[in-house]
């Protein structure tokens, strides 16, 4: 008896400890002021346009107590459920200036390796670059887990997209 109640109280712990727990993103950590009325604006912008899909994007401004948030949201709809990446205000120019970066990379790849990846990710998760093997293609990655890589011909309709979104903030904060 007094084993069995060792196993089960040891089994229990391992259950209950070993779950990793989800890292809260910029925007959870924003809303999660409890006791405040938090409100939503959405700001829709176009889309930017992938291989074969779109992405919509938008300026969701949220407003908890005396603090204002900037995010950039985009979205992918599958099938079954949509994938979401929220880029804060702050990471955003940093996502612009890797991009960039990046875009300046890619113009120097000649030879060299059978594949190569080049990307920058932020704190939260997303992800943008390229990958090269016969050519160039660009990607984003929404979120760390599930099916969320979007592909693109070329780099123009991401900057195009990343820069507006950077404008429209500077615009709401007018």
């Amino acid at each position: 008896m007094r084993i069995s109640l060792m196993t089960l109280v040891l089994c229990f712990s391992s259950i209950a400890f070993g779950q990793e727990e989800k890292e809260l993103s910029k925007m959870d950590k924003f809303v999660s002021n409890v006791g405040e009325i938090v409100r939503f604006e959405d700001f829709n912008l176009p889309d930017i346009v992938a291989y074969n899909e779109k992405v919509t994007n938008k300026i969701r401004v949220i407003v908890t107590g005396k603090e204002k948030g900037y995010f950039f949201i985009l979205q992918k709809k599958d099938k079954y459920d949509t994938k979401t990446a929220a880029i804060a205000e702050d990471d955003l120019s940093d996502v612009i200036s890797a991009l960039n970066n990046l875009i300046e990379k890619s113009k120097n790849e000649k030879d060299g390796p059978d594949y190569l990846e080049n990307k920058f990710k932020t704190e939260d998760g997303f992800q943008i670059g390229y990958a090269k093997s016969n050519s160039i293609t660009w990607f984003i990655t929404l979120e760390s887990y599930g099916k969320s890589t979007i592909l693109f011909d070329g780099y123009d309709g991401l900057l195009s997209g990343f820069t507006d979104a950077q404008s429209k903030i500077e615009t709401l904060k007018q």
